[in-house]
């Protein structure tokens, strides 16, 4: 993830910086970000310990489906780039996941992505709870590694709205 341009849209306040197992994270309002190591001095206006919410939540990476973009849509005709909403899917669709464009362009193109769910008993459905970003291991005995949590933005799927890209798939 692109941790220079996340710290420069928080502005000068920063955000809030928690730990978590040995690690320290940039949060704000729809985005977690790790900061990399060599990284000494970040500002924020707090340095606490992980909320235990978020804590359940990494905690719970076992539950991820991979996923890719599909779809980037404008809500309205005349709205700008910032407006733009980018819809993750898992490969076979069953569970999609919006964000804001602003979020998205802090994923780089060697990060990959899945979809964080938990599994609804009452509806019998997964439930996408939020993208993780990941970076390839970078030697064959590693794992993945855990860089950023992007929260769904609020999006409701328009009656009678395609994308270019659906348009042509089906034309």
């Amino acid at each position: 993830m692109k941790f220079s341009k996340f710290v420069k849209s928080l502005a000068p306040d920063g955000g809030a910086i928690y730990e978590y197992m040995d690690e320290r994270w940039l949060a704000s309002p729809s985005v977690l970000m790790l900061i990399p190591d060599g990284i000494r001095s970040v500002t924020g206006y707090s340095n606490e310990k992980m909320p235990d919410g978020i804590g359940r939540l990494i905690s719970q990476v076992g539950c991820t489906e991979y996923a890719t973009l599909v779809k980037a849509i404008m809500p309205e005709p005349d709205g700008a780039i910032k407006d733009c909403v980018r819809i993750f899917a898992t490969q076979d669709s069953t569970m999609t996941l919006p964000i804001t464009n602003d979020d998205w362009s802090l994923i780089e193109k060697s990060d990959f992505c899945e979809i964080l769910y938990a599994y609804d008993l009452e509806s019998d459905k997964s439930v996408p709870k939020a993208l993780l970003v990941k970076q390839y291991a970078k030697y064959p005995d590693d794992e993945d590694q855990l860089v950023g949590i992007i929260f769904p933005c609020e999006y409701t799927e328009q009656l009678n709205f395609y994308t270019m890209k659906e348009d042509k798939n089906n034309g």
